[in-house]
């Protein structure tokens, strides 16, 4: 009686081993497809941060598996007439979009872009 007892609890440690092992290779997973997507959208915002990209406007892509939109969007001007100079400021917003485990994932980033610029 006592190993049928024992065959039984054993079983039941290791379904719920199995589970947690399960578990755990989902999240680690998960965490790697996260992380990819932090690096992806980070090289789409460095390749939008030239000075000259930092007029209004949208554009979308592909990278990957990855779809992205980048937004940039003038935040203020400030001009300085004695020194020939004007400051612009925008925001660059990178939304991406991707599929994992059959659900949709988002992430977004954003920084702030300041540029001085010449005034002819």
């Amino acid at each position: 009686m006592e190993v049928l007892v024992a065959t039984a609890v054993m079983g039941l440690v290791l379904v719920v081993l199995l589970q947690v092992l399960t578990s755990a290779l989902r999240a680690q997973k998960a965490s790697w497809g996260h992380t990819q997507a932090v690096l992806v959208a980070e090289k789409i915002l460095q390749e939008n941060c030239e000075i000259h990209n930092l007029a209004r406007g949208t554009s979308q892509g592909r990278d990957g598996r990855y779809d992205y939109v980048v937004q940039v969007t003038p935040q203020y001007e400030l001009a300085d007439p004695f020194a020939d100079k004007r400051v612009l400021c925008s925001l660059i917003q990178v939304t991406l979009t991707w599929q994992e485990m059959g659900r949709n994932k988002t992430l977004e980033l954003q920084t702030v872009r300041t540029v001085a610029q010449k005034v002819m």
